[in-house]
């Protein structure tokens, strides 16, 4: 039996392994990677997390700023890199760790395998985002919540209240999943059970909330009430503009979002909360629930967009998964299957609140294909072992489950290789385009710490050049130029960034700015219409 266990340990290790090293890159810089590194360089330069962890949980930029620290790695992209692609590899033994404690070594083998090869889950194993953390904790945590309700261990429901913390704190809708594992578990149990089942879940939410209680601390102290999600505010305004198009500010420019309030804040900044929901989208019943249902159609499986560079892959919820996902649902999984049921399910009654805030896309999604797969593979598991019986033969079912899986998984990451392949040749030139404007990205930053030094605190609309500027960031508010100095100068800010993309602006706009700012330096691309010029304030 050891030696079984061995082999098959060997086997998952090493082929997850050989996956990671043929794909091991180092991640370019998203739009919000550029919050995410912020904060990390924040936390370097000594300046704490940042009013960017108001908008962003900071546990992934914190591993990034550990690992920076203790490896002297100077670019944080590298060390993002390593911590995204570390949280990859253990996110495919997490899924084996919480597919064997559901099932069996077979599923989880298969699932683990599996995991490793699915081309979403790779993506965002090489991403400067903090969605493979996420991941791997809130499958951790599920395997976790599993085996303390299995050893009926209050030690095991503090270790799980620890790991959800760290589900949280890696996205916040963490907080939202544990709460309805909590009901669920409660509620499918028997009367007899929901005493002890209560007493677990107590147990996880105290660990919980005193672990998070430091960052709790930090949201309280800034927004001024108890916040849970420190992006409750920033979705709402955002999905008001870009979901339900009450008016067409987009994000960057929306001046609901960066414009500045009386007291000095962002327009974001000021916290609101589920009632503040309620009575927007009461305000108009049926232009909300049209909106709804047509994002939450945009949510079932294969029909789910697959933007942000994905768009020739296979789909995240494919079919092929979705259909035995089902069947395994209808068939009883051993001892405790109903609050292992439950504990599965649950993470995916999120998918019933995204609709309200956002239609569907593959990013929201993905932390949750792993579960899929778990399901999909035990589906397929009892469809070929039940299909075997007919045939009137026993003893074999769980090899030729696993050989028919295998051969799937086999197909899927062929099909990958070559999707992969057709994706380069037809995106060749949009990539190109792409790399050219990334590298004038990075050389505008490198011009601008050369000339006036690392560390300066740099005011400028969120873009990616943010990392390459290599300092602190005070974003540029949407306000006239008297608001805008000043909030500059409540911040402290040493230079005003204006980035000019797409457009030729005469050397004399350039150099004679508003009152208030200087000119002070102005880097411009020899070969595309790309410049940034720097400003400095004056009395």
């Amino acid at each position: 039996m050891r030696t079984k266990l061995f082999i098959i340990s060997a086997v998952v290790l090493v082929t997850v392994l050989v996956v990671f090293i043929r794909n091991y890159h180092v991640p370019g810089v998203s739009a919000d990677g550029a919050v995410y590194l912020q904060i990390a360089r924040n936390l370097l330069l000594g300046e704490g997390l940042g009013w960017q962890a108001l908008w962003f949980p900071p546990l992934f930029s914190m591993v990034i700023a550990a690992v920076s620290y203790v490896a002297g790695i100077r670019e944080l992209v590298v060390a993002a890199g390593i911590v995204s692609a570390v949280s990859g590899f253990f996110l495919a033994l997490a899924v084996y760790f919480l597919a064997a404690r559901l099932f069996d070594r077979t599923t989880a083998l298969c699932a683990a395998v599996t995991t490793a090869c699915f081309p979403h889950l790779l993506s965002i194993s090489f991403s400067s985002e903090a969605e493979v953390l996420y991941t791997l904790l809130l499958v951790l945590s599920l395997g976790l919540f599993i085996l303390c309700i299995e050893k009926k261990s209050f030690g095991w429901a503090a270790l799980t209240g620890v790991s959800f913390s760290g589900t949280y704190l890696s996205r916040s809708e963490g907080f939202l999943i544990l709460l309805f594992i909590c009901l669920l578990l409660i509620s499918s149990g028997s009367s007899m059970e929901r005493g002890r089942l209560t007493k677990l879940c107590c147990t996880v939410l105290v660990v919980f909330f005193v672990v998070s209680s430091p960052y709790l601390l930090f949201l309280h102290k800034h927004y001024g009430a108890w916040v849970i999600s420190p992006k409750t505010s920033y979705v709402m305004t955002w999905m008001k503009s870009r979901t339900y198009h009450d008016n067409d500010k987009g994000e960057i420019f929306n001046d609901e979002l960066w414009g500045v309030t009386a007291d000095g804040k962002l327009g974001w900044q000021k916290p609101q909360g589920a009632g503040d929901l309620v009575v927007y989208l009461m305000s108009h019943p049926g232009k909300s629930a049209k909106i709804y249902l047509q994002n939450l159609a945009a949510m079932v499986p294969g029909r789910i967009p697959n933007g942000s560079g994905m768009e020739h892959y296979p789909q995240v919820f494919p079919i092929y998964f979705a259909v035995p996902a089902l069947l395994a649902l209808f068939f009883p999984w051993g001892p405790l299957s109903r609050q292992k049921k439950a504990i599965v399910f649950a993470p995916f009654l999120i998918l019933f609140v995204l609709p309200v805030f956002t239609e569907g896309w593959w990013k929201y999604l993905v932390p949750y294909a792993p579960l899929l797969i778990i399901l999909a593979v035990r589906g397929a598991v009892f469809a070929v072992a039940g299909l075997w019986r007919i045939r009137g033969r026993e003893g074999a079912e769980e090899r030729v489950a696993c050989m028919a899986v295998a051969i799937a998984t086999v197909l899927i990451c062929s099909r990958f290789i070559l999707v992969k392949e057709m994706k380069v040749q037809q995106q060749s030139q949009y990539n190109r385009i792409r790399a050219e404007y990334t590298g004038e990205l990075a050389m505008a930053g490198k011009w601008a710490v050369d000339r006036f030094g690392p560390g300066k605190n740099y005011m400028v609309a969120w873009s990616k050049l943010i990392y390459h500027l290599d300092g602190l960031w005070t974003p540029e508010p949407v306000a006239d130029p008297p608001r805008l100095l000043q909030f500059a100068r409540q911040n402290k800010v040493d230079l005003v960034v204006k980035e000019m993309v797409g457009e030729r602006y005469s050397d004399e706009e350039i150099m004679m700015p508003p009152p208030g700012l200087a000119f002070e330096g102005l880097y411009r691309s020899k070969t595309r219409n790309y410049a940034v010029a720097f400003y400095r304030l004056v009395n």
